[in-house]
Order: structure tokens, then sequence, then C-alpha cells
């Protein structure tokens, strides 16, 4: 296991501290940390990164616990210990997310740098489920997992070929059932032009209806399983760190961990091209990079507005989400090197 970074975490991990974590004697990232366990393992109204009672050890929190608790057979106290901690941190969490625990703890990667930005895109995209699934509600066929590999312009091909590459057998298990020569199909079918759909995102072959069963069912399960999670999170890194290389051309200024997260989402969702594109269109000489954000932002907004027309719901989203990365206590404002 990799160290998590937080001290109150990793001492009771350790041994080295024994009093139980429970309300009034944990700091704010500690208490997220473990509502981040609690949403993991699937308990309802755990407020996320970016819920108002985040870091909070409310009734809720402490209820949940005292759930997971007497689920798991431990004194139910409603702190955590470390029999508790390390129950909580154990594989075969009915919904994994790319949180602190998760992908330091069971994935043991450092979860710092590209892998954190990584992380905290994820929350935005599906809410940072390895499984998260759009079935063409943007009418981009499926898009599948931490960032939102979509089908139509072929980025869940390059995830299903990262998988295949570095996975061959769980590639094989769980998309072929066994058999290469239908994994190899999918993966011919997600080649095609707009992945294998039409305008609509639609399949233009009914054995590759990915949003539909059994396809969907294998996606859900490739999001439940270690090794392909460990491709989910690897392929994202380099797909940002790819992206952001792009970007440092057009925008020199941005140096902060906040800037760097924002334009990652929004070359996210704009692709690299596009958010490359409303760098120069808002760029102007001498601007700050605080000024530069709420530039994208606006013309970031703009476009999706241009595009499925004021009052859709896509354009609320979008203009939630750039103005949260903009304003999260989650990034910092200190320039970060991201080598």
């Amino acid at each position: 296991m990799a160290r998590t970074g937080l001290a109150q975490i990793d001492a009771l991990l350790d041994g080295q501290a024994t009093q139980p974590l429970a309300a009034g004697n944990c700091t704010t990232e500690t208490v997220g940390f473990l509502q981040d366990l609690l949403i993991g393992h699937a308990f309802p109204r755990i407020p996320g990164p970016l819920g108002t009672a985040r870091g909070t050890f409310g009734p809720r929190t402490t209820e949940a616990i005292r759930e997971f608790q007497q689920a798991r057979g431990l004194p139910v106290t409603g702190a955590v210990d470390a029999q508790t901690l390390r129950s909580f941190v154990a594989p075969g969490w009915p919904k994994p997310i790319a949180c602190c625990g998760y992908v330091s703890l069971i994935l043991d990667l450092t979860f710092e740098g590209m892998v954190r930005l990584v992380s905290i895109t994820s929350q935005f995209e599906g809410a940072g489920l390895f499984a998260a699934m759009n079935r063409n509600t943007d009418k981009a066929g499926l898009s599948f997992g931490l960032i939102q590999w979509a089908q139509k312009p072929l980025r869940l091909n390059e995830l299903l070929r990262a998988f295949q590459s570095r996975e061959p057998a769980e590639f094989v298990r769980i998309f072929g059932a066994g058999d290469a020569a239908l994994a190899q199909a999918l993966i011919a079918h997600t080649a095609k032009k707009r992945g294998g759909t039409d305008d609509r995102g639609v399949t233009v072959d009914p054995k590759f209806d990915l949003i539909a069963p059994p396809w969907d069912q294998r996606f859900i399960e490739a999001g439940k399983n270690q090794k392909l999670q460990r491709v989910q999170l690897d392929l994202a890194v380099e797909d940002f760190t790819r992206s952001f290389t792009g970007l440092q051309t057009a925008a020199p200024q941005i140096r902060s961990e906040r800037g760097i997260a924002f334009m990652l989402d929004v070359a996210n969702q704009h692709g690299d091209g596009g958010a490359r594109d409303i760098v120069r269109t808002v760029q102007r000489p001498g601007m700050l990079e605080p000024e530069l954000l709420l530039a994208v932002q606006e013309e970031s907004v703009r476009r999706v507005r241009d595009q499925f027309g004021e009052g859709r719901p896509e354009v609320a989203s979008t203009q939630n989400r750039r103005q949260a990365f903009r304003t999260t206590a989650l990034l910092s404002d200190d320039a970060v090197a991201l080598a």
C-alpha cells in the first residue's frame, strides 16, 4: 500500500496512533477521506468533494460508520479505529471510486501530482466512479470510465486498446466472454467512423450496441476490475499529461494546481484542439491566470450554449463545472510542477 499523505490516516494504519477517528478529533481532510470511503461502500447521503457538509463529521457520517461496523461484525462505535479502517480499505468496494483511499491503499499509487488531478476531474465526469457510464445522452454513443472516454470521438477505442495491450487476459475474459475473436471485433467496431455510431450516437451494428446488454454489463464488470482500473488511471494520466503539454504553449501563465486542473477539464470536455482554440480566442497580452480562467469559462459556456441551445441542462452543467474548478477549496492556487 502507498501512503495516503494524511497524517491521521497513515498513523492509524501504521500502528503509531491508537485513538479512533471521531467527531471532534479529525482534520477536515481526514473527514473527507472517510466520507469518500463511505461513498465507495455505497452509503447514501454522504457529501462528495463539492458537498456543503464535506469534511464535517456530522450525524450522517457517524451513522454510516456505525452501519458499516455492524454489517462487518465490528464493534459499533461510530468512530474509526485501525480495525474499521482496514476493513474499509479492503478490496471489493461495491462502488469503487478514484479517491485517495482507493488509489493509494488498494491500487498502490501515490495520490499526488497528475494522479490527484485525474481523481478530482473524474468527480465532475462521473462522480469518480471507475464504472461511470453515459448511455448516449450527449449523442456520443457510450462514454465510460473515470474521464468518460467517449465512443463517437474514438476515445473509447483508445481505452479498449489500452485494456487489450496492457491486460490482454482480462480484456478477453470480460469483453469477449473468453472469446478472443469477439473481443477483437469490439476493438474493430469502436475504431470505425464515429466509433461505430451514426450522427445521433446510435450504433450502426446491432451486434455492438454498447449501451445495452450484454455490453453494458461487461463495461460495468471492467470498472470493478482492479487491473483494468489501473489501466484507466495510467491512461488518464498519460492523456492529461499530453493535453497539458499542448496547452502550455497557448497558456504559459497557467501554473497553479487550480489552473492546470481547470484547463484539463476544459480539454476533457471540448477536446485538446477545442481547449487550445478557446484559449487563443480569449487570450490577451498581460492576462494573469485568474483572468484567463474566467475568460475561458465564459467562452466555454458560450460554445456549449451555441451547440445545445439556451436553457439546456448541458449549458448549466458546463457553467457549474467551470465555476466549481475556479473556486473549489480542493485545489490550490500555488504553482505546481507536474514533471
